[in-house]
């Protein structure tokens, strides 16, 4: 496998970006959430995609999780809080030197940025490299369904799918790391 796209989701949403940048890289790119990424996982990679949803304009804790977990209401999907968060994992990332890209699922607006940025320092302290910039998918604030993902906005699969196949173009294209 030559890319690695991992996910932190609760609702569906991050996950179905994932699969989505996975699916636009095409062959030799899989998407797995945060506990089947291990550092033996990472270590065959050349690139790694990291994306979280953004929780008080971080990556979410514990706290912000089990808080949203707390709102989950009846007749919508409960909260997936079965696997480690992003932050936690990215605290046992192998060093670099590999490539990296970093994304979050967000609300519309300024208060809706955060975690992107905070996976790219990390990955940056850790010695990778970004090839591409940090990018945002957006969800609406109130779940309306209970189907996964259901809180992507229109067309932020396609826009993820195509960002997968971007991020093929520029590992192709981009000279080995040493």
């Amino acid at each position: 496998m030559d890319t690695v796209v991992v996910y932190e989701s609760m609702w569906g949403n991050t996950a179905a970006i994932a699969e989505s940048i996975a699916g636009g890289y095409g062959d030799g790119a899989v998407a797995m959430t945060t506990d089947k990424a291990t550092p033996a996982v990472l270590a065959r990679a050349r690139l790694v995609v990291a994306g979280a949803p953004v929780h008080a304009l971080n990556l979410p804790t514990d706290a912000t999780r089990e808080s949203a977990h707390a709102k989950d209401s009846p007749g919508h999907v409960p909260a997936d809080l079965t696997h480690p968060t992003m932050r936690d994992w990215l605290a046992t990332l192998p060093a670099g030197p590999r490539w990296y890209a970093a994304f979050e699922t967000r609300i519309v607006g300024p208060l809706g940025h955060g975690s992107a940025d905070a996976i790219a320092k990390r990955f940056s302290a850790a010695g990778y490299e970004a090839i591409d910039r940090p990018h945002s998918f957006t969800v609406t604030m109130r779940q309306h369904t209970e189907a996964p993902a259901a809180m992507l906005l229109p067309g932020q699969e396609q826009h993820a799918f195509e960002w997968g196949i971007h991020l093929r173009h520029l590992v192709t294209h981009t000279p080995e790391l040493e």
